[in-house]
């Protein structure tokens, strides 16, 4: 008598285990910095995935980011970082290895590709 629900409630949580271990492809990898020239003051690192491509999204909301380490981007992609949160202001276009330094804060990024 209480098999049924037993099975059904067996099957329920296995789907719902498999649907929570699906990754989320990493498009781009990168390091966050407190002080000019990514040497000192790591922030840590951030990935952004694919829910955060063709938007605006924000870098770090609790830290001052002075520069940008990019470690990775997928092929096809372009990584944009601003130094406003509405992705509008000192758009600089960040390529693979290098690092982003300047005068200003960075506040927010978008990255778009060919998908």
């Amino acid at each position: 008598m209480y098999f049924p629900t037993i099975l059904a409630s067996a099957i329920a949580l296995a789907g719902a285990a498999s649907a929570a271990v699906v990754p989320t492809h990493r498009y781009v990898q990168l390091r966050l910095w407190g002080e000019p020239s990514c040497a000192t003051l790591n922030l840590g690192e951030e990935g952004i995935y694919g829910d955060q491509v063709a938007q605006c999204n924000p870098l770090d909301e609790n830290d001052v980011v002075r520069s940008v380490s990019v470690e990775r981007v997928d092929a096809g992609c372009t990584l944009y970082i601003y130094s406003d949160l509405q992705c509008h202001l000192d758009k600089h276009e960040v390529p693979t290895e290098t690092c982003l330094s300047g005068d200003k804060y960075y506040r927010s990024y978008q990255l778009f590709c060919d998908v």
